[in-house]
């Protein structure tokens, strides 16, 4: 047995006005994906568990049939783990946007406002600088995680917002939560807005915002609870973070990035030789999430079809007819709002002598399905 999942994180989206009413998927060509659908079947699923929002960790951890009792209390441990830093019992992470306020303090940016990316750097070093107590780890552009002593909390169990899901909210109110149970951050948001003043202006105050609280993760290991060899092909911090917490296979390369200029051929090729040593391969294709929330509907048009073109045109070139295929979304995410939501995802299926559909097939079951005997 041989299966790969390929999950294209933020595929669904809702109709738009301006193509038709066609959803992107729907409106961009992938002749590659039909004629995978055309050897097997499609169906819809809601990709998200009861009780959570429609973000990445908690979609991902579905499809991958992991009991929510399992699940981080935010994605942040799992995208430390994904950056070779392996958290201490008494510390947490947390993420930390680059934001940006207007000139009323109410939170206009979450991803840096209109710094440039040798901007943002210096901004991660400041960041860096503020408090020893408070470790910094830079990501990328905007994204930051932070490490602190448990010991620093009242208590854990604090409210924190997305700040890319709080656009128009008032700052202190949103931070309110988290810097009353640990006022060591709340010393870090206001002396970061101090230092950072000289990259801020009078339309726009940067600010770190931290959010996302968690401590150390705890997965099961994927051959443990399938009996399986897996491996996983991914760009994105938070699909690495959860192959390395379940004990997959996770080569390093460079040129897969979570955005759409990662390389769809690298890729393909990567899955289609780790298939020769493992039974189980996951890849994770982020770029179609990162236009939808540039608001950019062509770009993920476009991408879909570089998807179709550069990854799955090799996959049906090189994989045996018998390898098992499922493709899927982790959750929607709408280029009009640029919003994740929890719109039912498409799925498609091919299992090399199943003749007939699964019926409503489940996200949580569907690998369980795809690589059962």
């Amino acid at each position: 047995m041989k299966a790969v999942m390929v999950i294209v994180d933020g595929l669904a989206d809702e109709k738009i006005e301006e193509l038709g009413w066609q959803t992107t998927f729907e409106a961009a060509r992938h002749p590659e994906l039909d004629q995978i659908a055309a050897g097997g079947y499609t169906g819809w699923f809601s990709s998200c568990p009861q009780g959570y929002l429609p973000e990445s960790m908690p979609c991902i951890l579905n499809l991958l049939g992991i009991e929510p009792a399992y699940f981080p209390q935010s994605r942040a441990s799992l995208e430390l783990l994904a950056n070779g830093y392996c958290l201490e019992q008494d510390e947490v992470v947390l993420r930390c946007n680059l934001a940006a306020l207007d000139s009323h303090g109410i939170l206009s940016s979450f991803n840096g406002g209109n710094l440039t990316g040798p901007d943002m750097e210096e901004a991660a070093k400041i960041a860096a600088d503020i408090d020893p107590n408070i470790k910094v780890l830079h990501l990328s552009g905007y994204r930051n995680l932070i490490i602190v002593k448990k010991h620093y909390f009242q208590t854990l169990d604090c409210k924190t917002y997305p700040p890319h899901e709080f656009l128009g909210g008032d700052s202190d109110a949103l931070l309110a939560d988290i810097c009353a149970s640990a006022p060591i951050l709340q010393k870090f948001v206001s002396e970061g807005k101090d230092r950072l003043k000289h990259l801020s202006s009078q339309e726009q105050q940067l600010m770190f915002y931290p959010w996302g609280i968690s401590g150390k993760s705890c997965l099961p290991a994927f051959a443990e609870l399938y009996s399986k060899k897996a491996a996983a092909v991914c760009g994105a911090e938070i699909a690495k973070g959860i192959a390395l917490a379940l004990k997959m296979d996770v080569p390093e390369l460079e040129e897969a990035t979570g955005d759409t200029d990662t390389d769809l051929a690298l890729k393909a090729q990567t899955a289609c030789r780790l298939l020769s040593g493992h039974d189980f391969v996951l890849v994770h294709i982020n770029g179609a999430d990162e236009a939808a929330h540039r608001h950019d509907y062509r770009e993920k048009i476009e991408f879909i079809e570089r998807i179709d073109r550069e990854f799955f045109a090799f996959l049906r070139q090189n994989l045996a007819n018998e390898t098992r295929i499922l493709v899927c979304a982790d959750h929607a995410t709408s280029p009009v709002s640029g919003k994740h939501s929890a719109l039912d995802v498409p799925y498609i299926l091919r299992k090399a002598g199943e003749t007939f559909p699964p019926g409503d097939l489940e996200a949580n079951k569907a690998l369980k399905y795809l690589i059962s005997e």
